[in-house]
């Protein structure tokens, strides 16, 4: 006979320790939210000074500087193959626009493998160790049709909604705002015959966008040949967002510390051939699908928590509302919850893991004709955690399948995470300078799932930041690369601020 007092006696006092040990769990969790140390960084005890400010009145002619550097469609298609003309065009129109950095005593400027411009900034001390900014002048190609403004007309025009100034055209974001950005601040100290306390580089590639070899990576080798170290570099990367994190009201300003890798590869399948009234049982399509289905179903494993990723939500956990402020401060506890949720939006399972994508598919030549070879082609995006070998076993293990071959492969690893934090000098004088413009943002580490121009540089320092220094919502993202790119004139400004900021201060964090 079952003893059922006994039973729920038993029942009540497991559920009590459990309820007591989700509590304790939850006191402890709400604790550490209520004592959170604030990773956010501010300088407080500079005195900016007059010259650390851009006038007004110099910042009121940029943005007719940028419409018409985007007037001139310095486009590249592919590696090898990019508009020489208008690239040369480029170049005349820089010259042009700030003439005091062409012409200043302390400013070298090379002209390298006939497309590319580096700059060195001599500094008033020889002994600080230099630093890099970089930016690139070509541009992704455009389908004019789908554009609701000219894509090369170089217009400034008001947003219908806000009565907010943009400027249109195709590298808007990617990347002259860079170009212009750090151009329009060096013109300024030239023009006020001001020199830096230490060395800084500019690096302006041509070719960023079909792979940089032929710009940054000779840029590169030209350094390393010189026998240059910097101290770190600045490159593009992650903008300033807004309404894009939730559970976060302010702006969140990410410096990327580290960039994921890529590998493309092939799938290729051979099988038998024939009329397709008497198709084959398993044709090379079937295999081949099979294991493009495989490799959907089965993706990589999640990496959150050892990349920067997490440290990025704990940076946010002090500044952020509730209930978000007590799941970012306790990874501990709601990682398996953090990971569900974040693999479920492909923005965010960017993130936390080495993605997949099946970007060409080719079998067959006629209708009725059953393939005898199929092939994919498969591009992944490495996390920092992971590497290429890594990422084709697990590919290997769950495609299960010996008839298929992996082949042509072609990648890079993903870069190693950058030093960041308080303590980390480079660190401190992009944070500072990032809030001094943008007061309410809050800066963390990143990881930009893109790649940059910054992997030809890598010999030469072990601090890389990929960051942009513009506030852009979800609808700006979406037309990098995309239709209607374009840039608010508030925005332009901002980046020019930032930039010479750091050319100011940038002696002060060594």
């Amino acid at each position: 006979m079952v003893d059922w007092r006994r039973l729920v006696k038993v029942a009540g006092g497991v559920v009590g320790v459990v309820v007591g040990v989700v509590a304790l769990l939850l006191g402890v969790a709400l604790v550490r939210a209520l004592t959170l140390e604030d990773f956010d960084y501010q300088e407080k005890d500079i005195d900016p000074g007059a010259r650390d400010e851009l006038p007004e009145s110099y910042l009121k002619g940029l943005p007719a500087v940028m419409a018409r550097a985007l007037a001139i469609p310095t486009v590249s298609y592919s590696p090898g193959n990019y508009d020489v003309d208008e690239l040369l065009r480029f170049h005349e129109f820089l010259r042009e626009s700030f003439p005091n950095v062409f012409n200043s005593s302390i400013i070298e400027v090379e002209v390298v493998n006939k497309l590319s411009l580096l700059l060195t900034v001599k500094g008033a001390q020889d002994d600080f160790m230099p630093y890099l900014l970089m930016g690139h002048m070509d541009v992704v190609p455009v389908d004019k049709e789908k554009w609701t403004h000219d894509p090369w007309g170089g217009l400034i025009l008001p947003d219908p909604s806000t009565g907010e100034s943009y400027i249109w055209g195709r590298g808007a974001i990617d990347n002259k705002v860079a170009v212009i950005g750090i151009m329009s601040a060096l013109e300024y100290l030239a023009r006020t015959g001001f020199q830096p306390e230490r060395t800084f580089y500019v690096a302006f590639g041509h070719d960023e966008e079909v792979r940089g070899e032929d710009g940054a990576g000779h840029m590169g080798r030209l350094l390393q040949e010189r026998g240059v170290k910097l101290d770190f570099i600045l490159d593009e990367g992650l903008p300033v967002l807004k309404d894009m994190i939730r559970g976060m009201d302010k702006p969140v300003a990410p410096i990327g510390v580290t960039e994921k890798g890529w590998l493309s590869m092939d799938l290729e399948v051979e099988g038998p051939a024939g009329h397709s009234s008497m198709p084959p049982l398993v044709s090379a399509v079937t295999r081949l699908s099979r294991a493009l289905v495989a490799l959907a179903d089965n993706p990589h494993p999640s990496m959150f928590g050892s990349g920067p990723e997490s440290d990025m939500l704990a940076y946010l956990a002090p500044k952020a509302s509730w209930p978000h402020k007590l799941v970012f401060a306790n990874l501990w506890l709601f990682k398996p919850i953090l990971e569900m949720v974040l693999s479920s939006k492909r923005e965010t399972n960017a993130l936390i893991r080495t993605t997949t994508c099946a970007t060409i598919v080719r079998a067959g030549v006629k209708e009725n004709v059953v393939p005898s070879f199929a092939r994919a082609t498969i591009n992944h995006r490495i996390h920092p955690s992971q590497n290429i070998k890594e990422v084709i076993q697990h590919d290997r293990k769950v495609i299960n399948d010996p008839t298929v071959k992996i082949t042509n492969l072609d990648g890079t690893e993903a870069h190693p995470v950058s030093p960041y934090g308080p303590e980390v000098a480079p660190w401190r004088l992009l944070s500072a300078s990032i809030h001094h413009h943008f007061p309410e943002a809050v800066t963390v580490p990143g990881l930009l799932v893109g790649n940059t121009d910054s992997r030809h540089y890598m010999n030469l320092t072990s601090t890389v930041y990929r960051h942009y220094p513009v506030l852009l919502t979800p609808g700006d993202v979406a037309t990098i690369h995309g239709n209607d790119e374009r840039i608010s004139v508030t925005n332009l400004l901002q980046a020019a601020r930032v930039y010479h900021r750091i050319m100011v201060w940038g002696g002060r964090w060594t």
